[in-house]
């Protein structure tokens, strides 16, 4: 298994998690240009993506998350608060 923290901080937060054939992302917390970016970094880009996972709705977390959920055509998982919270920024 493979974590890459893509950024951690007020400006943003995103970690890329791969296991297999599988990855996914733990917050999008820049824009997607930018996660895109960080991503090709580590030689990765977002079409590699499976899943995008909210830990909550701050928007150092989740500025990209909706960027990258309709780019890459992969669900976004959050529990119900943080789904209702995202909804109101």
């Amino acid at each position: 298994m493979k974590f890459s923290v893509l950024g951690s901080g007020s400006k943003g937060n995103s970690i890329f998690v791969e296991s297999g054939s599988t990855a996914i992302l733990v917050d999008g917390g820049f824009s997607g240009r930018e996660i895109a970016e960080r991503l090709s970094r580590i030689d990765r880009d977002m079409s590699c993506l499976k899943a995008v996972f909210v830990t909550h709705e701050h928007h150092d977390h989740i500025s990209g998350v909706g960027v990258v959920s309709r780019r890459c055509r992969v669900p976004v998982f959050a529990n119900e608060g943080t789904f209702r919270g995202a909804g109101k920024r």
